[in-house]
């Protein structure tokens, strides 16, 4: 597995613990630069880590079943 795939999925599991940690504080972000601007940061915060997470699984499970074989 390529270290830059090991290395992408780190940061995308920090990148949801971070957001999961700030959603106390949306509101007070909505309230501050408006919900748009705050709900598409996030959304695309989210998608980033989201897509780095599952990268790293999916790299993960296929060396798995090339083990397997």
């Amino acid at each position: 597995m390529p270290v830059t795939t090991v290395l992408l999925f780190l940061a995308g599991c920090a990148v949801m613990v971070a957001a999961a940690a700030n959603l106390a504080n949306l509101s007070a972000w909505a309230e501050r630069w408006g919900q748009i601007p705050v709900f598409l940061v996030f959304f695309l915060i989210m998608a980033l880590g989201g897509r780095w997470f599952w990268a790293g699984v999916d790299a993960f499970l296929a060396a798995l079943k090339g083990k397997d074989q």
